[in-house]
């Protein structure tokens, strides 16, 4: 079973890209004993959003969307 830190490749966050070039930078955070994902639908911080941004405590809901939009990790 995959999980978000073995995509990511053990880091904190990561630029995925999907084949229809669309961008989003995935980032694992805690606050506190909790651990939080936010993903931004952008290739850069300074870029506009291509969708509203996902703030979530699920991993699941970020590995699905990870899965059923293609999306793969930009080296």
């Amino acid at each position: 079973m995959e999980t978000l830190g073995i995509l990511l490749k053990g880091k904190s966050s990561g630029i995925f890209k999907n084949i229809n070039g669309e961008y989003c930078r995935i980032s694992s955070y805690y606050i506190g004993n909790n651990q939080k994902f936010q993903v931004i639908f952008s290739k850069d911080w300074d870029d506009i959003a291509t969708r509203g941004a996902i703030n979530t405590t699920s991993e699941k809901k970020i590995l699905k969307l990870i899965k059923e939009e293609g999306f793969l990790l930009v080296p």
